[in-house]
């Protein structure tokens, strides 16, 4: 379930109806969990455009959405929030299964003016890294992945890979490592 929230007051009461029409919807279908409860970039800003996000409200917002799908319909509920503090991974651990984020990449190159991560505070490696060892600590089974072609070096993605590989030899929580193929629906210019 794809929710971007680009309201000032977000609409609780239509997105929580949504997200259970789709849960009730894959219940029928004999589907046993509800996943990819998404919540965007958050507080992002990114060639211009702005997410309009109530930080504070958004989490709470997604845990509620979660609890309701989970208590109505009885599937397993999975959330890829973003990057989050340990009391917002702790609040989700609550109504959901497991928790993910995409590390995409450890190359905090591509951060930089002219990379594809430019202007996106929310895909810098250091936060998503951070986000995946408080999952771990916290003991909440977790997806991650890489994306493969935005502009990293193979040893960029070795590096990556090296570093998912040390966050679950120190917590054991890693229970999906997603490699994903980029694909470039826009033009794109990409300094490597």
């Amino acid at each position: 379930l794809p929710v971007r929230v680009r309201h000032a007051e977000p609409d609780r009461g239509g997105l929580v109806e949504r997200a259970r029409r789709v849960a009730v919807h894959g219940r029928r279908r004999r589907e046993h969990d509800f996943l990819d409860a998404k919540l965007g970039h958050q507080l992002e800003q990114h060639d211009g455009a702005r997410d309009v996000v109530i930080a504070e409200e958004i989490h709470q917002h997604l845990a509620e959405v979660a609890d309701r799908v989970r208590r109505e319909t009885g599937l397993l509920v999975h959330v890829n929030p973003g990057v989050m503090s340990a009391e917002e991974l702790a609040l989700l651990r609550t109504v959901s299964v497991s928790q993910g984020l995409m590390l995409e990449s450890a190359a905090d190159r591509l951060c930089d003016q002219d990379g594809p991560h430019y202007g996106s505070p929310d895909k810098v490696p250091s936060r998503r890294l951070e986000t995946i060892r408080q999952a771990g600590v916290l003991r909440i089974p977790f997806t991650t992945g890489l994306l493969v072609g935005i502009g990293e070096t193979r040893s960029e993605r070795i590096d990556a890979l090296l570093k998912v590989r040390d966050l679950h030899d120190a917590h054991g929580h890693i229970q999906e490592l997603i490699i994903q193929n980029f694909h470039c629906y826009f033009i794109l210019k990409v300094k490597v």
